[in-house]
């Protein structure tokens, strides 16, 4: 289980590489520019402070999961708190992708379609992840853990 788990680590890290770096496209792809003006200064920086706010949780996700995965396999308090959160933060994201977002407003093209599909696949992806990592962590899994 723990080999596993650390291969799921390097997928999921690389995943979030991946993720990261195509999120520098979906302001143009979305529109923001033109749809974003018409807020106000503060309404406008404050979507971009969140916008920043986001894409760096996936950047810190993408370099624990990479460079920390023995800590992150590790049982300490620290780690199983830092897995609970990756578990709520990709639980709350796979549930916006079912029911949170309303995708009617974008194209229905082919690569569109595939990338809703990709993300879906990702979102499932880390959650089962990070509830292995946190059912390791606390030793609810068969094949042991830290412990």
């Amino acid at each position: 289980m723990k080999d596993l788990l650390q291969t799921g680590l390097l997928i999921g890290g690389g995943s979030l590489v991946a993720l990261s770096i195509a999120s520098f496209w979906i302001p143009k792809a979305l529109g923001w520019r033109e749809k974003l003006a018409g807020l106000t200064p503060l309404m406008r920086e404050m979507w971009w402070t969140y916008s920043i706010y986001v894409w760096s949780s996936h950047v810190f996700f993408a370099v624990l999961a990479l460079g920390f995965g023995d800590w992150l396999m590790g049982g300490s308090g620290s780690a199983i708190a830092m897995c609970t959160f990756m578990l709520l933060w990709w639980s709350v994201r796979l549930w916006l992708q079912f029911f949170g977002f309303d995708l009617s407003e974008i194209e229905g093209s082919a690569a569109n379609r595939v990338a809703k599909h990709l993300l879906t696949l990702l979102f499932i992806g880390l959650v089962v992840l990070y509830a292995a990592l946190l059912a390791w962590n606390t030793e609810w899994l068969p094949s042991g853990g830290p412990g």
